[in-house]
């Protein structure tokens, strides 16, 4: 008897910035994405944190006749053009399931607009067909670091009170529409990188702020209002819809085990993961956080409403990005782990780290969960063979799963896990694509040339077989 039920969702992961090109067509406005140029290009310091000058230097070369900057988004892995390509590819490989995202700018150009754009609606009408035409379940993330840039440089993003208005505005049009077709939401991505996807994640511009932290923490109060809010508009459209917040989990281990440094890992497990889900699962600002904004002078303002809100409208499901841990020394200091090692981009490899983390999210919670995103970014060439032999991420996901199995086996309440990425795609801060996260080769390089051919990797076969057997077979 499989650990796995029947109509467990297995798939891939991506985020619509990362595979859609088509920048400027279907009546797309400008997104946060659009003016990230690759790391490997930059001067600065990356796509983390932008300042007022910088912001509008970027947005100035992408509207000029000649660019100074690549930016690998632009184009990505052309999925506007060529989604059925890709479908037919995860299709072939038995995908239940593929998780992606709906491009606010698209639907939203400018973010504040009154009506939505049809066209931007209609291409993701055609996305959803095509995936059921195969039988593949569509997992919506609402938001995935694609804020419109005119939320930002109007609104002062997510720390803006008129954004919840606007991103309602967004989400409603998106479930109204979509109603039939999309049965699991998520939210918003990844909702407690605040820091080290400061901008992606909130789209505040930094020297706009004395105490940019705090803000960050006031932008953060925001969406979870808004958050609640999409809840209740959901409920209110189709009982049956489910509705989920995301974490990027940061597992945090104690160094040794001296009782003040797993004191230490203790707080950092708290305030990097489950203050979020404790606020949209429980329904309530935890005693620890309001001491930690206390002890550091930080004051969420709070409108009337917001607390009953939070209160009434808790998320349905948990969706658990997993991808390394982390390990703190006696005084709170980031560490490596002795027994750990680690990706070429410096990434811990930890799959116990999977089991370790979502066993204490289900003995918290107690709510359905799913494994959003988990896979390994490797730079990689094809063979002289033709081929890509990719045995590292075979290894990888290979020891995930199986540290799933063992959740499935204790009762853990787990409906998918969709692995990041069914193809490569550009990588979300860095804006690499050679950086490769998929179960499918696609013939770009970090400026966007190349062919745009996909070649099957070991690891798709391998991964056709795992969904075959249901988990069984690894």
């Amino acid at each position: 008897m499989s650990a796995f039920p029947e109509h467990f969702l297995w798939g891939g992961a991506t985020a619509a910035v990362q595979i859609e090109g088509g920048w400027q067509e279907g009546g797309k406005g400008l997104s946060i994405a659009d003016i990230q140029v690759c790391y490997r290009r930059e001067t600065k310091e990356g796509n983390t944190n932008y300042t007022r000058q910088l912001l509008n230097e970027r947005m100035a070369d992408v509207m000029g006749k000649s660019p100074q900057n690549i930016y690998p988004k632009h184009q990505a892995v052309d999925f506007y053009h060529r989604y059925k390509e890709y479908i037919g590819l995860m299709a072939e490989a038995g995908f239940k399931a593929f998780r992606m995202s709906i491009s606010w700018a698209r639907i939203f150009p400018n973010g504040d607009d009154e009506m939505p754009n049809e066209e931007g609606l209609k291409f993701y009408d055609d996305v959803f067909d095509e995936l059921h035409k195969h039988g593949i379940e569509p997992i919506v993330t609402l938001t995935h670091y694609d804020m419109p840039l005119g939320i930002v440089a109007n609104y002062q993003g997510w720390y803006g009170r008129k954004t919840i208005e606007l991103y309602h505005r967004f989400a409603s049009a998106c479930l109204k529409r979509y109603k039939d077709k999309v049965r699991y939401w998520i939210v918003i991505n990844q909702v407690n990188l605040i820091f080290g996807e400061s901008f992606n994640s909130l789209g505040m511009v930094m020297d706009e702020y004395e105490d940019f932290t705090a803000a960050k923490y006031q932008a953060v109060h925001n969406e979870f209002v808004a958050s609640a809010q999409i809840v209740r508009t959901a409920r209110g459209i189709d009982p049956k819809l489910k509705i989920g917040m995301m974490l990027a989990d940061q597992m945090t281990y104690a160094l040794t085990g001296d009782p003040e440094n797993v004191a230490k890992a203790v707080q950092a497990n708290r305030m990097k993961d489950y203050f979020y889900s404790d606020v949209q699962l429980r329904g309530r600002y935890p005693g620890y956080a309001l001491k930690y904004f206390r002890d550091n002078g930080i004051e969420i303002r709070m409108e009337p409403g917001d607390e009953e809100l939070i209160a009434g409208y808790t998320m349905d499901f948990l969706a658990v990005a997993y991808y390394y841990s982390h390990c703190v020394d006696e005084n709170g200091s980031r560490v490596s782990n002795p027994y750990t090692k680690a990706t070429q981009w410096g990434w811990t490899i930890d799959p116990k780290g999977l089991y370790n983390a979502m066993a204490q999210y289900w003995d918290r919670y107690q709510v359905p969960m799913m494994i959003a995103e988990n896979g390994i970014g490797v730079e990689e060439t094809i063979g002289e063979d033709g081929c890509i032999h990719d045995d590292y991420r075979i290894d990888y996901q290979k020891r995930h799963i199986q540290e799933l199995r063992r959740l499935m086996e204790e009762g853990t309440d787990i409906f998918a896990y969709t692995m990041w990425a069914p193809f490569d795609i550009v990588s979300g801060n860095s804006c690499e694509m050679e950086k490769r996260y998929g179960l499918i080769y696609v013939d770009y390089d970090n400026e966007g040339k190349g062919s745009g051919r996909c070649v099957l990797k070991d690891s798709y076969y391998w991964y056709k077989k795992v969904i075959e057997t249901n988990g069984e077979i690894l």
